[in-house]
């Protein structure tokens, strides 16, 4: 969070995971496949999902503030329509649960602890379709995310941090595999904060309410689907993803006395949804 008092998060094994994650969603047996949709066919999806959550922040010099990660868990949403030459989808998760946090005080005493993570994320896309039976779809759409985290919860000596933004996803869809006990699609996006700001409260440790503006870089998203028609109108969906954002240091702002700053950052998560979904 801020140079000013606590830090957070991490994960290495991330990376080594993910490949792992998809490998096992693409081996799973499946008795069908769903055909793809027909124009103008909406469907609409509803399930759980389970993330692996990891964050880390960099002081300046690049070493390690602090870093939190653990498992939460979610439900996740979504609603499409497949056009002629175009399909539009709405998608919108949203994750509560404790995580481990490890890092240090503001005068460098080594600190650790539980921390509440909520994330909650929502974006529509529009795709264009390259191909007749959509199997190669280019996109780009607007999403808005926000990201509370309460250090040492129900205390007040603790912190509270919101990180908000709405961000550009351009990315494509693949269909990798088409068989007729299988359907699997790759979605490979890139993701880009729009103004993204840091709200923090010191929950009475400072009479202030800083808002600062980490730096917005490039992230990016990578999605398995996985579709197994249960009835005519009913199918299942398996999505491992992996997620990566990162944001640049802030301007250190000065209100109250204080100087608030937020440090470089880095999340990376893997997850996977479960979702029924149902044509109309």
């Amino acid at each position: 969070m801020i140079g000013e008092y606590l830090s957070h998060c991490s994960s290495s094994k991330s990376a080594g995971l993910i490949g792992a994650l998809f490998l096992v969603a693409a081996a799973m047996p499946f008795e069908c496949a769903a055909e793809p949709a027909a124009p103008g066919i909406i469907a609409a999806e509803i399930g759980a999902s389970a993330m692996r959550f990891s964050y880390k922040e960099n002081d300046d010099a690049g070493s390690i503030l602090d870093t939190e990660q653990g498992g939460i868990r979610g439900v996740s949403f979504k609603l499409g329509q497949r056009l002629t030459a175009w399909e539009w989808e709405g998608i919108a998760s949203y994750h509560n649960g404790r995580v481990d946090y490890t890092g240090q005080t503001n005068t460098g005493v080594p600190y650790n602890t539980r921390t509440d993570e909520t994330i909650g994320d929502i974006a529509l896309r529009l795709g264009c379709c390259l191909d007749w039976n959509h199997s190669w779809v280019l996109y780009g759409g607007l999403g808005y995310r926000r990201w509370d985290r309460d250090i040492l919860p129900g205390t007040a000596s603790g912190l509270f941090e919101s990180y908000r933004w709405p961000y550009i996803w351009l990315g494509s869809k693949i269909t990798a595999l088409q068989e007729d006990q299988l359907q699997l699609m790759l979605d490979v996006g890139l993701l880009k904060p729009l103004s993204p700001e840091l709200r923090v409260d010191f929950k009475g440790n400072h009479n202030v309410s800083p808002v600062v503006h980490p730096e917005s870089k490039v992230g990016l998203r990578m999605i398995l689907t996985s579709r197994m028609a249960l009835t005519e109108k009913t199918f299942l969906n398996l999505e491992p993803y992996f997620e990566y954002w990162k944001l640049g240091r802030s301007p250190s702002v000065t209100t109250g006395g204080i100087i608030v700053h937020e440090p470089a950052s880095r999340t990376r998560n893997i997850g996977i949804n479960v979702r029924v979904g149902r044509t109309f």
